[in-house]
């Protein structure tokens, strides 16, 4: 069991320098070991060649008939031989006789055998000197008399300074061989050093992650190379984890933050009912008028426990639905609607719409889209005296519309514009629960605007109060054609046709101011029929 883990750790004790250092100096070694084999083979088979050619030459410039010794000698002793070649005779009994020695191997014997390959040189052995070895060449030599074969006559030529030359050349080979691969394990060494040690300061970094350390970053180098690629894509990925863990912790924070705030909230009227509960149970509510009390004091607190449920519910399913398909809405006709709804709520503000000649289409849902003006409209009720003038302003674009909230009330704190869609934040913390809402109403609001593909943000109002701007993107193509929507916008049935202004004029703006009693009963006027039904 131990030997399989012993080979996987030896295994892994070769780094990625080591590796690549011995895969540089292997690939080197074969190129060069090729080398050393071919080159001596070439050289060997040049000079014999060579050797060839001499015996040869020699061969072909001996005369026809009888050839003595003397002349032989000469031979072998002249410019172009140089002393190199010597000669032997087989005569009719198979017996060799040396005749004449070169002047450089006079000890040379080479073995011939008793028939020798008179068509090309061959090489053969030496007779008492194994290792030696020689080219020789054969010609059949003739009786003069009878013109019989008599024998051979063979030249030969030792190889001893071909093969001194080539053991020469495989020694410097081996020499050569040997500091290249010296040098070249050196120089890999360094420059695969150099280059892998972004890669070790990326395992170094990656060691000091896991041990918790996130802010840990790598230098890249060498715009444009491999290793640059991998660190800048490390950078980036750290990056990423390091926003995703902050958000993660952040929404563990919030969802903690919200948790403490709805046990906050739902606490007190829950102790309330159990406390008059308790009360009735104790006897501690004598008579008639006591007890109704507490019952109505009781239904108030359920009341409100009843509307923080409604809402947490509704900002959950607002967070968590993802409506198969929505249908086309004309935020005018919309508008009309809220802000009337708005006035008839209460007299005691002056309530304004801003809207547009021709329909503003959106994709989304109409009941939630409703309910997100409707939703700011009541924070201004909720939070701004008797005698404010809040404007409902529509303002379309190419590809998006923007509506706004903008009332001259006392505003917010500029500390408190950040969180005002929070959960359960209040910009006055000593505001009453029963004045001030649950803190829920903007956080829909928000919900509602993330899940159409918006955004919204507040801001402050000139030169008082507080503006709340909702960014939706409008419909286009055939989405953009409301199904219901009439040839008349309901905003020109409101302000009226002084305009002068047709549908090829484009987008002209109109104002109207919004009282209680300019709303107008659906039954009695056609045309806020649709109007009133939103």
């Amino acid at each position: 069991m131990n030997a399989p883990a012993s080979l996987s750790t030896a295994r892994r004790r070769w780094s990625l320098r080591a590796r690549l250092i011995a895969l540089v100096l292997a690939v080197a070694a074969v190129a060069l070991i090729a080398v050393d084999l071919v080159l001596p083979l070439s050289i060997r088979a040049s000079l014999i060649a060579d050797r060839d050619a001499t015996l040869t030459s020699v061969v072909q410039r001996l005369p026809p008939g009888l050839i003595d010794e003397r002349f032989l000698s000469a031979l072998s002793n002249s410019d172009l031989v140089r002393g190199e070649i010597g000669w032997s005779v087989i005569g009719s009994t198979g017996i060799g006789q040396v005749r004449v020695h070169p002047s450089r191997d006079p000890d040379g014997n080479p073995s011939l055998g008793r028939n020798p390959v008179t068509s090309v040189p061959i090489t053969v052995g030496d007779s008492s000197r194994p290792p030696a070895r020689y080219r020789a060449i054969a010609i059949g030599t003739e009786d003069p008399v009878s013109r019989a074969p008599s024998g051979y006559l063979v030249a030969w030529i030792s190889l001893a300074d071909v093969t001194a030359a080539v053991n020469r050349l495989i020694f410097l080979e081996l020499l050569v061989t040997g500091g290249l691969l010296l040098l070249l394990g050196a120089t890999a060494s360094l420059i695969i050093r150099r280059d892998l040690m972004p890669l070790e300061v990326m395992a170094h970094a990656a060691d000091e992650i896991a041990a918790g350390d996130l802010a840990q970053r790598v230098e890249v180098a060498d715009p444009g190379t491999e290793i640059h690629r991998l660190g800048t894509a490390f950078n980036g990925m750290l990056d990423g984890i390091g926003e995703l863990l902050q958000e993660r912790r952040r929404s563990e924070d919030r969802l903690r933050q919200f948790v403490s705030d709805a046990s906050h909230e739902l606490r007190t009227p829950v102790a309330a009912v159990r406390g008059y509960t308790e009360l009735y149970r104790a006897g501690a509510l004598p008579d008639a008028a006591s007890v109704s009390r507490a019952m109505e004091r009781m239904g108030f607190e359920a009341g409100r426990m009843s509307v923080l449920v409604d809402d947490l519910l509704t900002l959950m399913k607002a967070d968590a639905e993802q409506p198969a398909s929505y249908e086309p809405v004309d935020l005018s006709q919309l508008l009309v609607g809220v802000v009337d709804d708005a006035a008839v709520i209460d007299g005691s503000r002056t309530w304004r719409l801003i809207g547009a000649s021709g329909p503003c289409v959106v994709l989304g849902d109409r009941l939630r889209l409703h309910q997100l003006f409707a939703n700011l409209l009541s924070n201004v009720r909720t939070h701004t005296p008797p005698g404010t003038t809040a404007a409902a302003s529509l303002l379309p674009g190419r590809q998006e519309v923007a509506v706004t909230i903008t009332d001259n009330g006392p505003g917010v704190p500029a500390d408190a514009l950040p969180r005002l869609f929070d959960r359960f934040f209040r910009a006055d913390s000593a505001r009453s629960r029963h004045n001030g809402g649950s803190g829920l109403g903007l956080s829909i609001v928000a919900a509602i605007v993330r899940s159409h593909g918006g955004w919204v943000f507040a801001s402050h109002a000139q030169p008082n109060g507080l503006t709340v701007t909702v960014v939706l993107p409008m419909a286009v193509g055939t989405a953009a054609v409301p199904g219901l929507s009439s040839p008349a916008s309901p905003v020109d049935d409101v302000a009226g046709t002084g305009s002068g202004g047709s549908a090829a004029d484009g987008v002209h703006p109109v104002e109207r101011d919004v009282h209680p009693a300019s709303r107008v009963d659906p039954a009695v006027d056609p045309q806020r029929r649709v109007a009133s039904d939103l």
